[in-house]
């Protein structure tokens, strides 16, 4: 960034020789103004603020050693000054070395001393703008140490504190924004913050950790001109777009020493973007100071119901339960961590039943899904659910397409086994401890191979039966009755008439009137 220097001389033919032949922008300069007495010269330093003034020192009005000791009485000690003087005034001119001014030049200028003394100038200025910047770069470091002091609860020194209190009066309130980012991106996204912030006098970051950094910022209720701390952030948020970064803002302080308690709000306010989250959306305290976190107590119940889902392959089964899954935790508030542990937990259950159930596909339990790592705090609600639901479409996959290859031999062995045994008091249960199923799978599986349930296939059977003993006319229904299995005759009669639509005696007539069999051909050919 170039220099500015202000020419000032009573003489328009000097000020414009000034102006053209000296070579302003290779030596480091820009003109920022002129002037051509004192008294207006002392206005234009206060309005532009140069760094370098150039003046002659015979002016009307007020001439240019008056000028110069004005300035210094107002306490401006930084500005150079370079004398323009001619050789009858040399004596005179030394006079201005006790207000500190030791760089003159004889009129007529001469180009290439007057080019030596303006690039010494401009060494002096770049050695103290790189003091100044060091001196503010230290400083500001040990405001930031400070800060994180405070921040984190440590004591400090009354003169610290003292400190800390002038500071604070540069802004009404403070505050903390408290920026959690992924630990690979923590360090580049901590500096474009940085950036974006740059020029904000009342912003200060700090990293606390690999994940998370703040930002100490203080904002007035009227900012006049001023850029607006708290609107900045806003728009830092915005310009994140694309980044999984949470950011939430605690409850303002009055001063700077005041504000771990604005940094512990903001900490709760982050852990509801867990549910809360927007893309790029800032959780302010206020927004959900009253909200508690929740446990969960029935994770137990809720493990067993997804075991069985996948035991049966009962794929509408299981995204009901995650359907109401994420209805509970998401009313119930549960604790984030919880509910991470807990689908992380679940992954990890439904991971080894598929690798010891379908041990036929290569693999699986490399390549069906990824579990997160328990440090992945960024992982939103949204997200676990999201992987429950992948996980399950997945698995489920593979579990139906198994279970159309591997039941085509076993059903055939059930059906044969009902049919030689629904005179007995066949169960469900009964039959799938004997050919080792879970009897809801043993259910579905039956409906998908023979079009009809367990309990429709054994009726139809015992009805066919009592139908063929009814055409023989030897038993008395109610013997009939428990032949074929019932052990309550009105059962037996209600699944009777379901069937034939008619009841055993009337079965019986009309069989007697025709004089031959009557053939009810009950049960599906499909077994």
């Amino acid at each position: 960034m170039a220099f500015k220097v202000l020419l000032i001389d009573d003489e328009p033919w000097a000020l414009e020789g000034m102006q053209i032949w000296i070579d302003w922008e290779e030596l480091g300069f820009e003109v920022c103004g002129i002037s051509g007495n004192g008294m207006d010269g002392l206005r234009l330093m206060e309005e532009l603020g140069p760094d370098l003034v150039m003046v002659d020192i015979h002016m009307p009005i007020m001439d240019g050693l008056e000028m110069i000791k004005e300035w210094r009485q107002r306490g401006n000690l930084s500005t150079k000054f370079i004398i323009l003087t001619g050789h009858s005034d040399f004596d005179y001119a030394r006079k201005a070395l006790k207000y500190k001014v030791a760089r003159y030049l004889l009129k007529p200028l001469d180009e290439e001393q007057t080019e030596l003394e303006i690039r010494a100038i401009q060494r002096e200025l770049l050695a103290e703008r790189e003091r100044h910047y060091i001196s503010q770069i230290a400083r500001r470091e040990e405001v930031l140490q400070m800060i994180k002091e405070v921040l984190l609860g440590q004591s400090m020194s009354a003169e610290g504190i003292d400190f800390l209190e002038s500071l604070s009066r540069s802004a009404e309130s403070w505050n903390v924004c408290l920026v959690q980012v992924h630990r690979e991106q923590s360090a580049r996204l901590g500096k474009f913050a940085l950036e974006f912030l740059d020029g904000l006098e009342t912003a200060y970051l700090l990293h606390l950790s690999m994940e998370h950094f703040v930002i100490v910022f203080g904002d007035s209720a009227y900012q006049g001109g001023g850029v607006s701390a708290g609107k900045t952030i806003e728009a830092l948020a915005r310009r994140l777009a694309g980044f999984r970064v949470f950011m939430a803002v605690g409850a303002s302080a009055g001063s700077i020493t005041g504000i771990r308690a604005a940094y512990k709000t903001a900490a709760k306010a982050l852990l509801h973007a867990f549910y809360e989250l927007e893309e790029n959306c800032i959780i302010r305290y206020d927004m959900i100071e009253g909200s508690v976190f929740q446990h969960c107590h029935n994770q137990v119940e809720l493990l067993e119901r997804i075991l069985e889902a996948f035991e049966i392959i009962d794929y509408a089964g299981y995204q009901s339960i995650v359907d109401s899954m994420e209805q509970l935790f998401r009313e119930t508030r549960v604790y984030p961590d919880e509910v991470r542990k807990f689908v992380v937990f679940l992954l990890h259950e439904i991971r080894a039943y598929m690798s010891v159930h379908i041990a036929s596909e290569r693999g699986p339990s490399g390549y069906l899904f990824d579990i997160p790592n328990m440090d992945e705090a960024l992982l939103t609600f949204d997200d676990m659910i999201g992987m429950l639901r992948s996980c399950g479409q997945v698995c489920f996959e593979l579990l139906l397409r198994q279970s159309m290859i591997e039941p085509q031999g076993i059903v055939q062995d059930i059906n044969d086994y009902i049919r030689s045994h629904f005179r007995e008091g066949l169960t469900i249960k009964q039959l799938a401890e004997r050919f080792f199923l879970h009897p809801a799978y043993l259910g579905q599986l039956l409906i998908r191979k023979n079009g009809i349930g367990f309990n429709v296939l054994l009726h139809d059977l015992r009805i066919e039966e009592a139908s063929r003993l009814l055409r023989m006319n030897q038993y008395k229904n109610s013997e009939l009755s428990e032949m074929v299995g019932y052990t309550s005759y009105n059962h037996f009669l209600k699944q009777f008439e379901k069937r034939l639509g008619m009841s055993p005696n009337e079965y019986k007539k009309i069989k007697a009137f025709h004089g031959k069999s009557f053939n009810s051909n009950i049960v599906s050919n499909q077994i």
